[in-house]
């Protein structure tokens, strides 16, 4: 078990950072809206993304470079880009992540405690604990925390499953396409699912953290396992919601405290009221991990790519330049949420949307890489690969017409 610990690195972030938001909120509400009818949209999401996120480790294990130089082979523009659509989107994917972390802390700790003071408090120990804290820690931690909550979640869904109605039921709300708000939900889930496109940079940077990235098998090794464990738990948590919610026909709530009990009830539904506690700080550790892997992946990744585009070596210019981000990114955060923490599905709907929007470019760069690679004979790519990501690209490209359309007609 130690042994298999061991191999779990940049992979494991992945996940810690990908069951946050689009699993305990999205995969949640797909459950509670729709019961099993999304969980094949869940699993073909993260079947058509997988070659695009999976560049990463290819990428830095084959060339033992960051991908942001894979975007900066292409050309200079590309990266530029990139950088701007994670400068767009960062403050949003934070801010989503701390609001729901805060209405998780609010009903664990037992102090009268405003949502916008955990919001701060939550922010300031992020900034601390990634500014001192080092990449191993941040590695050990998340590990656990992901292994914890993928213990009380598939638990959990067996559970469920074995106390479930006639199973016909819980496909009797079938997505309606010709309804702006279901297509709109469809948009969402999809969005984020299994994570923001930038996520494929984040790997990257996390691998090349010690400028010695894991080689070929060990790289796929560790990203397989959390690459495909998250889609497992995203469909645990549609499973969760569609029990402990649809069959009731309860509402999602839109207070960030009050979902956060829908939350915990999800897993004290199957566990018991006495297991409240124990579910409850695995939840919060949870959400806590997937903030301090956006507070670190955020300003890791832009001062990384601000570093290729000045040509200049790992200095102390460039750790001024992650260090003002970390800080810009604690205050922009507490900034947006004194202001938007009111209605979590908003907030939620909002972030994944525009990262949906900016995914199909994210992606394009991705298959561009991949090109560039395959030409040097670095990259295992067969019919399989190239046909999901075609189907990806005109997917996601489709999808976020489909989306401008949709708000042009609101």
């Amino acid at each position: 078990m130690k042994s298999f610990l061991n191999k779990l690195g940049p992979g494991i972030l992945y996940a810690g950072a990908a069951i946050g938001v689009s699993h305990l909120v999205q995969s949640t509400r797909a459950g509670a809206l729709y019961g099993f009818s999304l969980i094949a949209v869940v699993i073909l999401a993260n079947v058509i993304k997988y070659p695009f996120f999976e560049i990463s480790p290819i990428y830095t294990s084959r060339k033992r470079k960051n991908l942001l130089e894979g975007y900066k082979d292409i050309h200079p523009l590309v990266l530029v880009l990139f950088m701007l659509i994670m400068l767009s989107t960062f403050l949003i994917i934070v801010s989503a992540i701390t609001l729901v972390t805060a209405g998780l802390a609010k009903m664990l700790f037992p102090w009268d405690i405003s949502l916008n003071t955990w919001i701060a408090i939550l922010s300031v120990i992020a900034m601390t604990v990634i500014y001192f804290g080092h990449y191993n820690m941040l590695k050990t931690f998340t590990r656990y925390v992901v292994l914890l909550m993928a213990l009380f979640t598939l638990t959990a869904m067996v559970m469920a499953l074995t106390e479930a109605r006639e199973f016909s039921f819980y496909f009797s709300r079938p997505i309606d396409l010709s309804s702006a708000l279901d297509l709109a939900f469809l948009l969402a889930l999809v969005g984020w699912m299994p994570a923001p496109m930038e996520l494929s940079a984040w790997h990257a940077a996390w691998a090349m953290a010690n400028d010695d990235p894991p080689g070929y098998e060990e790289a796929m090794f560790d990203f397989k396992w959390g690459y495909w464990g998250t889609m497992v738990l995203a469909i645990a948590f549609v499973v969760l919601g569609a029990v402990v919610m649809f069959g009731p026909g309860e509402n999602f709530p839109s207070n960030p405290v009050d979902f956060a009990g829908q939350l915990i009830k999800l897993f004290t539904t199957q566990f018991g009221e006495g297991a409240f506690i124990i579910i409850a700080f695995a939840a919060f550790a949870t959400m806590f991990s997937t903030l301090l892997t956006s507070f670190d992946a955020h300003p890791r990744v832009l001062s990384e790519g601000y570093r290729f585009l000045t040509n200049k070596p790992r200095d102390r210019s460039v750790r001024a330049v992650q260090t003002a981000l970390i800080l810009i990114s604690g205050a922009g955060t507490m900034i947006i949420l004194y202001f938007f923490s009111g209605n979590i599905k908003a907030m939620v709907d909002f972030a994944t949307i525009v990262s949906f929007i900016a995914a199909a470019l994210i992606a394009i760069f991705n298959f561009l890489v991949a090109r560039n690679l395959q030409k040097e004979g670095l990259y295992p790519g067969g019919w399989i690969r190239w046909t999901l990501m075609a189907i990806g690209i005109i997917g996601l490209l489709v999808f976020s017409v489909l989306f401008l359309m949709l708000r042009a007609g609101s």
